[in-house]
């Protein structure tokens, strides 16, 4: 841990408790918060340069939640982004049945929460609520599932 301290000529020092001792002496608050930006500067570097940090965009795609943003808003955010991908064919709120199900769930309706590439099945996720069970969304491809009219 370490603490700015106002000197009595009025200028700062910082003190490490790693060290126990001053670290810098006679700072200007503009020293200060430029060694501040410095100490930023070289954390974002070492950042860029971290493939754990740096995702891919399907990352960003697979995580979007639209309760911050509408779907539209997300669109926008997209095209200036420069993604070209297909535009989903399930969209947040978009009523949907289950089809294809061989396990007596046809028919079962659902809300649409999020779609998103799969890009490791060449797919669409589709992330859905059913009417009856508000607390739960559960996944399915897009293959599973028709808009309802």
């Amino acid at each position: 841990m370490s603490y700015i301290a106002r000197q009595p000529n009025g200028l700062l020092c910082r003190f490490s408790s790693m060290v126990d001792a001053v670290t810098h002496i006679n700072m200007s608050e503009e020293d200060y918060i430029e060694m501040c930006a410095e100490r930023a500067r070289e954390e974002a570097k070492r950042d860029l340069e971290d493939k754990r940090f740096v995702k891919s965009f399907d990352c960003v795609l697979e995580d979007t939640r639209f309760d911050n943003m509408t779907y539209d808003e997300w669109q926008g955010y997209l095209k200036e982004m420069g993604y070209n991908g297909p535009e989903m064919p399930f969209k947040p709120g978009d009523k949907v049945r289950l089809v294809n199900q061989s396990d007596g769930m046809n028919g079962r309706k659902a809300v649409v929460e999020r779609a998103y590439p799969n890009n490791r099945t060449d797919k669409i996720d589709v992330e859905i609520r059913f009417d009856d069970e508000q607390d739960a969304t559960y996944l399915y491809n897009d293959y599973d599932l028709e808009k309802e009219e």
